[in-house]
C-alpha cells in the first residue's frame, strides 16, 4: 500500500482514477492533481473550476472530464502539455453529476435542486459542437446524484437523485415522457446507480441510508440486500464495481476508521473477499479498481489517496 497525503488539514479527496500515464485525484480545494502512475510523484495540477468539483471521470485513456457547481463541465486532454481544458460545456445551474456516452457524441449532466426552483434538471450536450441539445426538467425533483451512460448503447442512460428515484432512459427523441424506460422508487435518497452484467442488462443502486438493491433495466427487482450497516465492519457504502473480464460485481464499503471492505455480490449473499486496512483514518469517499492490473485507488476525508494491490 502506498499513501499520498495532500497535506491540507481540512481538504477532502473527492474522486480518484487512473490511466496509463497518471494517477488522478480531485479534491475540495477545486484542484485536480496528476501523479506519475509508476512513481506516484506529483506531475501537475489542473486549476479551472471556481466552485466545488462534484464529479470527475476518465474517458478512455486520453480524456478526463470534471463537473463543478460552477455550472461548467470540462474536458481535459491528458496527452496534451496544456493545463487548460480542451473543451468546456457551460450550463446555467450548478452541476452535481455527469457522464459521456459510449461513442463520445453526447454528454449528460445533472443539476442541484436550487432554492426556489424545486426541481433538478438533466442537460444533454452535443460533444462535437459543445452545444446544448435538450434538457429534461421533470424527471427528478431533487439533486441528481449520479448519471451512468450505457457502455454500448449511445442513447441509453441511468440517473438517480435524492428524491429517491432511479430512472432508466433511451433518449432517441428527447421526449421526456416517452424516453423514460423505467422508474424505480427506492424509498430513500439515492447516492449511486449504474449498469452491470455482461451486456449491461442490469442495474444497481445504493442509498444514503446504506441500502443496496439490484434491478433489471425494465425495473423488476432482482435482489434487495437491505441495510448494509447490519454487516459487521460496515458503516457505509462507497460504490459498486463491475469486472467485465470475470462478469463479477463487487460492492465496496467502508467503516468510520477508514477500512475498506470488498464484497462479491451474489444473489441473496454478499461475500467479503478483501479488507483494505491501515491506509485511511476517516471516511473513504471514492474507489477506483483496475481489474487488469488488480490495482486499487481510494480517496478519503482524511485528505489521503492510497494505492493498493488487490488479492489475485
Amino acid at each position: 500500500m502506498a499513501n499520498i497525503d495532500f497535506g491540507f488539514k481540512d481538504q477532502y479527496v473527492f474522486d480518484v482514477t487512473a490511466n496509463s500515464q497518471y494517477v488522478i485525484a480531485s479534491a475540495s480545494d477545486q484542484l485536480v492533481r496528476l501523479y506519475d502512475a509508476n512513481s506516484l510523484q506529483p506531475v501537475t495540477s489542473l486549476a479551472f473550476h471556481q466552485k466545488r468539483i462534484s464529479k470527475m471521470k476518465l474517458y478512455n485513456d486520453q480524456y478526463l472530464f470534471t463537473a463543478s457547481e460552477d455550472g461548467k463541465l470540462a474536458r481535459w486532454d491528458l496527452r496534451s502539455q496544456s493545463t487548460a481544458p480542451a473543451q468546456v460545456f457551460q450550463y446555467t445551474r450548478p452541476l452535481s453529476a455527469f457522464d459521456v456516452n459510449c461513442n463520445d457524441t453526447m454528454a449528460v449532466a445533472g443539476t442541484l435542486n436550487e432554492e426556489f426552483v424545486q426541481t433538478a434538471e438533466l442537460a444533454f450536450f452535443d460533444t462535437r459542437q459543445s452545444s446544448l441539445l435538450h434538457k429534461f426538467e421533470e424527471s427528478h425533483g431533487d439533486d441528481v446524484t449520479d448519471i451512468q451512460c450505457h457502455p454500448s448503447i449511445p442513447s441509453q442512460l441511468i440517473s438517480c437523485s435524492t428524491d429517491g428515484l432511479v430512472n432508466s432512459y433511451d433518449v432517441k427523441d428527447f421526449d421526456e415522457d416517452e424516453d423514460i424506460l423505467a422508474v424505480i422508487n427506492s424509498g430513500s435518497s439515492v447516492s449511486k446507480a449504474g449498469y452491470f452484467g455482461p451486456d449491461a442488462n442490469y442495474m444497481f443502486y445504493l442509498t444514503h441510508l446504506e441500502t443496496f438493491a439490484l434491478y433489471t433495466l425494465d425495473g423488476d427487482l432482482v435482489c434487495d440486500y437491505g441495510q448494509l450497516k447490519n454487516i459487521e465492519g460496515v458503516d457505509y457504502a462507497i460504490d459498486c464495481l463491475f469486472d467485465q473480464t470475470t462478469s463479477r460485481l463487487y460492492l465496496a464499503t467502508g467503516n468510520n476508521n477508514g477500512d475498506v471492505s470488498l464484497f462479491h455480490v451474489n444473489i441473496n449473499e454478499l461475500q467479503r473477499c478483501q479488507v483494505l486496512s491501515g491506509g485511511h483514518t476517516d471516511v473513504v469517499r471514492s474507489i477506483y479498481w483496475n481489474h487488469t492490473s488488480q490495482s486499487i485507488l481510494t480517496g478519503g476525508e482524511d485528505g489521503k489517496m492510497c494505492a493498493w494491490q488487490a488479492v489475485q
